[in-house]
């Protein structure tokens, strides 16, 4: 029995030493982006799993943003408020929305813990382009 606790102790403690928790711990929704991000900057694998995590997050809280503008500005309230004709589909929209965000927060932090890179897809080109779209605004 103490072999089998000393062998769970070891895989733990790698684990730890290795830092795949460390990475895992990135896709913790809203805030777990920050531990590896700002702590683990000087590390590519870590760094590469905190700004992704990051662009998921700022995408998720972005969605969210739109819909509950539209459902709660008073000119589009009645559209797609409450009670309204479209609210089942801002509704459907932010459930789907919110069920993707975990998939791939939960898939992401798995590869993370695999010690993987692994890119969700077409997350970096969208983010891309907003932040160029941006720049574009900017300089106008």
């Amino acid at each position: 029995m103490s072999d089998k606790i000393k062998q769970i102790q070891s895989k733990l403690s790698e684990s730890f030493q290795g830092g795949n928790i460390s990475a895992a711990v990135a896709y913790i929704p809203l805030f777990g982006w920050l531990y590896p991000y700002f702590t683990k900057k000087g590390d590519s694998f870590y760094y590469f799993h905190g700004r992704q995590s990051m662009y998921l997050n700022l995408l998720i809280v972005v969605v969210y943003s739109v819909i509950w503008l539209l459902e709660y500005f008073p000119i589009t309230t009645l559209l797609f408020g409450p009670g309204s004709i479209l609210h089942p589909i801002s509704r459907t929209v932010w459930l789907l929305s919110a069920s993707a965000y975990i998939v791939f927060a939960a898939f992401a932090a798995k590869k993370a813990y695999d010690n993987e890179k692994w890119n969700i897809p077409y997350l970096e080109t969208l983010v891309q382009k907003v932040f160029d779209y941006i720049k574009d605004l900017k300089s106008s």
